[in-house]
């Protein structure tokens, strides 16, 4: 039976996973740093974790997972200052110890999941914030474990990942929030353009990847990389329309959105294979506005 070790899992996206996972019939085990672990009844194997590399090494040689699939990250579009040492534990350190904790158990599948904000539009890598930096310096560190002790590696590239149970303050989440409360949103800096996927997409998408890393011998040694994408670009204005043409209502913007914008569209590559979105953008926003107006 294959047993899957998810970091991050108790995450929007990580939450997902684990549910699409075990209806897979794939034994999940997840890993936390919080106390608590019976809010989570989807996950019926979770571990809390303290930073520790030792421990870690010694957990996973109990469970001997056959993959890990990495998405815990520390994210923030403009970082502060209490960030810096944050960011290089939870985005390098922490993955390195997964890795390290897979090799000294015999487990050498490894996905783990990209930004687009470490690409520029044309796919060269130009790292939009600290968070994509760091995203992508452990990407490096991947790319030596992937060299030297043959791993089999995957990285899936997300956009913005959204859905009705998001807890985080997103564009999408602001405007819902704006159009249930019938209230004007404030927009800071330049037009955003946006690449949506459903996070139900998002999931299935490495549920997808997991199963050609299991049917694929020759993946060892090879590190390869998706785009987990709607295939969409849409501006804010264009979102706001949506959400208006859904409601009948009108979304009133307000905000001084003429400064300069380093990031002009999202990056996207190629889709994981065997993979589409099956949720189009309409359909998300409805079922977001749904359960805003619970």
């Amino acid at each position: 039976m294959h047993r899957v070790v998810i970091s991050g899992v108790t995450g929007h996206l990580g939450r997902e996973l684990a549910l699409q996972l075990a209806q897979a019939d794939i034994e999940v085990h997840g890993l936390t740093r919080q106390a608590a672990a019976t809010s989570f009844p989807e996950i019926t194997n979770i571990h809390r974790i303290d930073g520790r590399t030792e421990p870690l090494v010694t957990l996973f040689q109990q469970i001997k997972p056959t993959a890990v699939i990495h998405l815990a990250a520390l994210a923030r579009r403009e970082h502060r200052l209490e960030d810096i040492a944050a960011f290089n534990h939870t985005n390098i350190l922490f993955g390195t110890q997964l890795l390290e904790a897979a090799r000294q158990s015999d487990c050498y599948s490894f996905i783990t999941a990209g930004s687009y904000l470490q690409y520029s539009a044309t796919g060269e890598y130009r790292p939009f914030n600290l968070y994509s930096a760091t995203k992508q310096a452990f990407e490096c560190v991947l790319r030596y474990y992937v060299d030297a002790c043959e791993f089999a590696a995957s990285v899936l590239t997300l956009c913005n990942v959204y859905g009705e149970l998001d807890p985080r303050p997103t564009l999408i989440t602001d405007m819902a929030a704006a159009c249930s409360q019938r209230r004007s949103i404030t927009m800071h800096g330049a037009e955003a353009w946006i690449d949506p996927i459903h996070v139900s997409d998002a999931a299935s998408a490495f549920v997808q990847a997991l199963l050609l890393m299991n049917d694929s011998a020759a993946h060892t040694g090879d590190l390869r990389h998706y785009s987990v994408t709607c295939g969409r670009d849409v501006s804010s204005s264009e979102l706001a329309m949506l959400f208006e043409r859904i409601t009948g209502h009108s979304l009133s913007i307000d905000g001084d959105n003429k400064r300069a914008s380093r990031r002009l569209k999202p990056w996207r590559g190629a889709l994981v294979p065997g993979w589409t979105p099956r949720v189009s953008l309409e359909e998300g926003l409805a079922r977001v506005l749904r359960h805003q107006f619970k």
